[in-house]
């Protein structure tokens, strides 16, 4: 079955009403109508389900609901099914291993290793990565202000006032498909401060806080550029 467990920004395993909705073969208005009509209590409630917002595809913000893994386990008891004990098995063995990752790193601090930032595969993963983390967060809109807050921490621009300027610059069109294309090709320190941040993120850190460090990381690139770190991807 698909990842249906996410680490949250604190650092807690979830999952969310539209997740649970596509498992378990329901819809979405039926998920969320299963959630408001439990009778938990209010601090149950409180901290096991909160609330949260996706974009749909007509480009709308809708309403959706995270919860933990004993908001979920309380809101699936009533499912049933052949189908549904399938998928109850499975998103608890998922929250086990999101739990046991999510310790292990709380015990031992991710490893960073600043050279591999200089690659541009590396850098493109990060960034892949980042954004399903963010997607599952909060979906579309969340992948867009991510990148957006991202992009404007480490260059005081938005990515498409970038990309224009890129455009207005000459540079070619393969260059400029998005921000991070575009800095990666004209400075590639930045792009790796960035990949770093991406990364920080993704192992639990809030972007303001990653950026106030990666920023001063861009003297560091810059440094491994001059002693010849930098793949001819990067080249300008």
């Amino acid at each position: 079955m698909d990842q249906i467990v996410f680490a949250t920004k604190k650092g807690n395993p979830a999952t969310d009403s539209l997740l649970v909705a596509k498992g378990f073969g329901k819809s979405h208005k039926s998920v969320l109508r299963a959630i408001d009509n439990l009778e938990c209590d209010a601090e149950f409630s409180r901290r096991n389900f909160a609330p949260s917002t996706y974009t749909d595809g007509r480009g709308k913000t809708q309403r959706s609901v995270i919860m933990s893994k004993d908001g979920f386990a309380f809101l699936v008891m009533g499912f049933t099914g052949k189908r549904a004990a399938q998928f109850k098995q499975g998103y608890i063995e998922q929250f086990n291993s999101m739990e046991m990752q999510l310790r292990s790193m709380s015990n031992d601090a991710p490893v960073i290793n600043l050279l591999e930032h200089t690659q541009r595969g590396v850098q493109v993963a990060n960034s892949k990565s980042v954004n399903n983390h963010q997607y599952m967060i909060g979906g579309v809109g969340s992948v867009i202000e991510y990148n957006r807050k991202n992009c404007q921490l480490h260059t005081g621009k938005r990515p498409n006032e970038i990309v224009k300027a890129a455009k207005a610059a000459g540079l070619p069109s393969k260059m400029r498909v998005s921000a991070k294309e575009v800095l990666r090709n004209t400075e590639p320190e930045t792009a790796c401060a960035m990949s770093l941040a991406d990364q920080m993120v993704r192992c639990g850190a809030d972007i303001e806080q990653a950026a106030a460090v990666t920023v001063q990381a861009k003297q560091v690139f810059a440094g491994m550029m001059k002693l010849g770190f930098k793949p001819s991807q990067l080249a300008a």
